[in-house]
């Protein structure tokens, strides 16, 4: 029960933030279709909104979301639930703008003017008169934002911060920690939230049923036979009961009462809408003195994290958000020292890029554990200390390979041979650091000319639709059968063995080439969480060692290697650097588009 109850919680949490976004965004897309529609700005001024609608039609998401990152970073809508309402207003504002608009073209252009002579204002004859006639399209509107507010994700990804994710960040959060469970549990109950959205609203504005002529001329002649009373006398009680023979024109009843509960209710609505929008319900770890981590790390290393933070006194004194690598990379240049985050672990490289820009993160001053300094992986800056490094291996399935007749690869130049077409599954370099891993082992190795270049596209070849976006793809794939090799992090291939699956693996001839992800502290100023340095010294200090058991490779003084060390552990000769990411992932390109023969 007590689970159901929390489930329910978490949903609402996910879910409210998309509906606020619809109750602003179709009130905006019926303000601007009155404006154009049944107002008397110049005809100038209509075709601008027009134009406007059009232009935004043709922004992709993600360019709009990246646009709102730089626009808004370091201002007060940072990481507020506003900046995803206003994001998705402008995203999705063309079509209901026009559905609106059809809708108030065609009703009757004089009702203005008749409730003018009648002594109403404009306002009164929009809400009275323009806007029940128009309610069916109000409630598609409701329906279309709705929908589309709870699946976007390009335009929100980058814009939402620890306490402000909704339910796709969550799911693309857990898909980079391979939690498949509680995505499909997610994508469940976005499609059953939105079926159960989309059928309120077709039953609200379906079309009643027409009255059969024979039911109409049994109307007409009931009300033919119905004796009406003198109007002479009704006349005269008028005059007596108010002394006027005049007829009032109808009422439903106290209408001033009526006047100021709808005024008071719209601003109670008002101020909890804008309350919401800037966390005042959900609350803020700054507010709270708690210290705010990104991270991009594996499960794995998220435990080990919380149980050194736990274990030394920080239990209930921090928050941790996960991220893709792309999106935390992203946000980390983009934002700089403007980051909601007061701690961050993530891939080297992009901490070095992120510095380097921005001069963003301040020196490590508690940390007591003293790297070994000899080799890339284990020498780091002063603002900087590496948590784990990341090494690539080839994984099998030992009963699919041995049903398969095919041999055990020993290199990744065995895994560009056609016999493997089709039973192999490898990392996109677009969509995870992981598929960095073989680029580089294959770059160093061959080159990235002629002969790595036939190596790489012969791998892409075989893989076919095996190309995986996540790290834990290619795992996943050999786990369940589906091929028979994989390319992807050597301890999590280490841990299915030791878990007795059928899942065996090779270090590859070239080398195990790795990546390290490192702990740093934003520098803030006077703004610096003053816990964060303790709390970077006690994931290095007291978390080491169980993250030296899932991350076999010595990096400070004192550290062993584990019995399930790589055999030929190596380091890309140049410095890793987001500029030679993006060399290698344009290499990784081209050989792509060659092997789908493009």
């Amino acid at each position: 029960m007590l689970l159901a109850v929390v489930a329910v919680a978490f949903c609402a949490f996910l879910i409210a933030p998309m509906a606020l976004v619809v109750i602003k965004s179709f009130q905006t897309g019926d303000a601007a279709g009155l404006v154009t529609s049944r107002s008397k700005l110049p005809n100038w001024a209509k075709r601008a909104v027009d134009s406007m609608s059009s232009v935004i039609n043709t922004v992709p998401g993600m360019v709009l979301g990246i646009a709102f990152l730089f626009a808004f970073s370091g201002s007060s809508l940072q990481n507020t639930f506003w900046i995803l309402i206003i994001a998705n207003i402008v995203h999705y504002f063309a079509t209901p703008y026009q559905m609106i608009k059809d809708s108030l073209t065609k009703m009757n252009g004089s009702w203005e003017t008749t409730a003018k002579l009648m002594g109403d204002n404009w306002f009164k004859t929009i809400v009275r008169v323009v806007t029940p006639n128009a309610w069916p399209t109000i409630l598609q509107v409701f329906g279309y934002y709705f929908v589309n507010a709870m699946v976007t994700i390009s335009a929100v990804v980058f814009l939402t911060g620890a306490r402000t994710q909704v339910i796709t960040t969550e799911i693309s959060a857990l898909q980079h920690l391979a939690e498949f469970d509680q995505i499909f549990a997610l994508s469940i109950l976005i499609l059953a939230t939105n079926l159960i959205v989309k059928g309120v609203v077709a039953a609200a504005t379906r079309e009643r049923g027409t009255v059969t002529i024979r039911q109409r001329v049994v109307q007409v002649a009931t009300a033919a036979m119905t004796v009406r009373r003198d109007s002479r006398l009704v006349a005269a009680e008028q005059a007596s009961r108010s002394g006027s023979p005049d007829f009032p024109l109808p009422t439903t009843g106290n209408r001033r009462g009526r006047t100021i509960f709808t005024g008071t209710l719209s601003g109670i609505l008002a101020v909890l809408l804008v309350a919401f929008g800037f966390g005042a319900f959900s609350g803020t770890a700054a507010a709270d003195g708690q210290v705010v981590i990104y991270t991009n790390a594996d499960d794995e290393a998220v435990t080990a994290f919380q149980n050194a933070l736990n274990a030394n006194g920080f239990e209930n004194k921090y928050v941790i958000q996960s991220f893709g690598t792309s999106e935390l990379g992203g946000k980390l240049l983009a934002e700089g020292r403007a980051l909601e985050a007061d701690l961050i672990t993530m891939s080297s490289y992009y901490v070095d890029s992120a510095q380097e820009r921005n001069h963003m993160f301040a020196d490590l001053t508690d940390v007591k554990s003293q790297l070994l300094q000899d080799s890339e992986n284990s020498t780091a800056p002063a603002y900087r200390r590496p948590t784990t490094v990341q090494e690539g291996a080839i994984f099998y399935n030992t009963t699919v390979l041995e049903d398969l007749g095919l041999p055990v690869p020993k290199s990744l130049a065995d895994l560009a041979d056609p016999v493997y077409a089709g039973q192999i599954s490898v990392t996109d370099m677009e969509g995870s650091s992981t598929g960095w891993l073989m680029v580089q082992a294959i770059a160093d190795a061959y080159g990235t000319g002629e002969e790595g270049r036939e190596i790489l596209t012969g791998i892409y070849r075989n893989a076919g639709p095996h190309l995986q976006m996540s790290g834990s793809g290619p795992l996943n794939s050999v786990r369940s059968g589906e091929v028979a090799i994989g390319f992807g992090l050597r301890h999590q291939a280490i841990a299915d063995k030791n878990e007795g699956l059928p899942i065996d693996y090779v270090d590859p001839e070239e080398g195990n080439y790795s990546l390290t992800e490192s702990v740093a502290v934003l520098d803030k100023g006077d703004r610096t969480n003053p816990l964060a340095q303790r709390m970077a010294a006690a994931i290095i200090d007291a978390g080491r060692p169980e993250l030296l058991r899932t991350y076999p490779n010595p990096l400070y003084v004192g550290e062993q290697a584990p019995d399930n060390g790589s055999a030929n552990p190596q380091v890309f000769p140049e410095p890793l650097t987001v500029d030679l990411l993006q060399a290698h992932q344009d290499f990784s390109e081209a050989c792509k588009r060659e092997a789908q023969g493009k």
